[in-house]
């Protein structure tokens, strides 16, 4: 009997010391909660005050037992079982309903963190846009060649995913962050002057020279920027693209003269869609050419100025551009 007692007692004293615990461990539950949340919402807080105090009313009976167990003192069995019972079904109720407000809460703190961060995101793409446009107007570009140009990156990285080459390198991000870096591509163009960018008839091998600084002058804009982040994000791919796009595949291209797998995936997609689009664009030193003229073009360059699968995926998707193309109209 007495080694019975000296284990009940036992088991009764380690559950108070684990309520005792558990208390405190879910006072900073609570509080934490309430700091992520954000929020001193009442309904949780009330939820919190009334587990914290049944889980206070357990501790204090089972002092009540070990006290009274040590020292015999007879306690009413019916009535103390109906109580325990009652009790513990009321805790397990309360709990419930707590985690159920907490659970909810969250959900709505969620939703509104995504909501932000799409706001955000919409923010950032408006903002890319009108940095980008700023040096499309100098040289009389239009809104519509960079919301065309953007498009057909889109069309041409989404097809490349089907390739093995490609589809472990084309992640969702890289999607996201390519089509959002397209825009940028001539950002440089705010570094030459209007007498060169704006000019009216052929440049001068000279003026040619400046026009190429263009892409480093862009990528250093994009680089100094970059630093100021303490992540990566979009503009590690915007850099290589505004550096690069100007590049052939044959090595014949400028301002390094990067040739086949050299030059980034992002220029070589950019590439093709910004001479895409000027082929298809009227200027006062050309006239534009129809699309069945301008995939002559394009094919005729495969393995030259184009890496020969970024053309692949230009013929098997010619006809979403001519779409594109004939969509926005400038």
């Amino acid at each position: 009997m007495f080694n019975l007692k000296v284990l009940t007692l036992l088991i009764i004293a380690v559950g108070a010391m684990l309520m005792l615990i558990s208390m405190v461990k879910y006072y900073a539950v609570c509080r934490l909660t309430q700091t992520l949340l954000e929020t001193e919402e009442a309904i949780t807080n009330r939820w919190c005050k009334t587990y914290y105090s049944l889980m206070g009313f357990f501790l204090i009976g089972y002092l009540i037992v070990f006290f009274s167990l040590s020292y015999d003192i007879p306690i009413v069995g019916e009535l103390l079982t109906g109580i325990i019972f009652f009790f513990g079904a009321v805790f397990v109720f309360v709990g419930i309903a707590l985690q159920t407000d907490m659970l909810s809460a969250i959900r709505e703190n969620h939703e509104r963190i995504v909501e932000q961060n799409e706001q955000l995101h919409q923010t950032e793409d408006v903002t890319i846009f009108a940095l980008a446009y700023l040096a499309e107007i100098r040289d009389l570009e239009t809104g519509k060649h960079l919301e065309r140009t953007s498009q057909y990156v889109g069309v041409l990285v989404k097809n490349l995913i089907d390739s093995p080459k490609y589809s472990s390198y084309l992640t969702q991000k890289y999607i996201c962050d390519i089509v959002k870096s397209a825009p940028l591509h001539d950002i440089g163009k705010v570094g030459i002057p209007d007498s060169i960018l704006k000019k009216n008839g052929k440049l001068t091998a000279e003026e040619f020279e400046v026009i190429k600084q263009h892409c480093e002058y862009g990528a250093n804009i994009l680089k100094t920027a970059e630093q100021k982040l303490g992540f990566e994000s979009f503009l590690r791919i915007a850099i290589q693209l505004v550096m690069s796009h100007h590049e052939r595949w044959d090595g014949l291209g400028y301002p390094h003269g990067l040739k086949g797998d050299e030059i980034p995936l992002s220029a070589r997609i950019m590439a093709l869609a910004d001479v895409y689009d000027a082929l298809r664009s009227e200027r006062c030193y050309k006239k534009s050419f129809s699309h069945e003229e301008s995939c002559m073009i394009i094919t005729r360059e495969k393995g030259k100025q184009f890496d020969p699968d970024i053309v692949d995926a230009f013929l098997k998707t010619e006809k979403v551009f001519l779409e594109i193309s004939n969509t926005l109209v400038d």
